[in-house]
């Protein structure tokens, strides 16, 4: 009676252990293919996603305790989590569109990344 969906296991799983992750990785590419204001924001994102990344997996590591755990898993919660999965997204998909930018595929796996995300939430939510 209370078993979650198939849809909804796909949903948690991939935004708590595959976006974040995913977006570090694509801005990492930036970064080193990147120049100007491009790398500066890919930076951003690089860093946002691998600060969300660690606050998100401190708990299986157990690093969940202190004030800075505490903040960091508050801020992770806002927006139903959604939030603090998009602002990094959002500081990459800026790097595309400032000078500096290269290849395109990291913007094509980063829309992908994103469809795959809206796509399990909406599905979660509606199903």
């Amino acid at each position: 009676m209370f078993e979650p969906t198939p849809v909804l296991l796909a949903f948690l799983i991939f935004k708590r252990f595959v976006f974040l992750e995913l977006v570090a990785a694509l801005a990492l590419a930036r970064v080193i293919r990147a120049t100007g204001p491009s790398r500066l924001a890919a930076l951003g994102a690089l860093f946002l996603a691998s600060v969300g990344a660690a606050i998100l997996l401190a708990p299986m590591a157990g690093l969940d305790h202190g004030p800075v755990y505490a903040a960091g898993a508050r801020f992770m919660a806002m927006g139903s989590s959604m939030l603090p999965l998009l602002l990094p997204s959002v500081l990459l998909a800026l790097s595309a569109y400032v000078p500096g930018s290269r290849h395109r595929g990291i913007d094509i796996a980063h829309i992908l990344a994103l469809w795959v995300l809206v796509g399990l939430w909406l599905a979660s939510v509606l199903l």
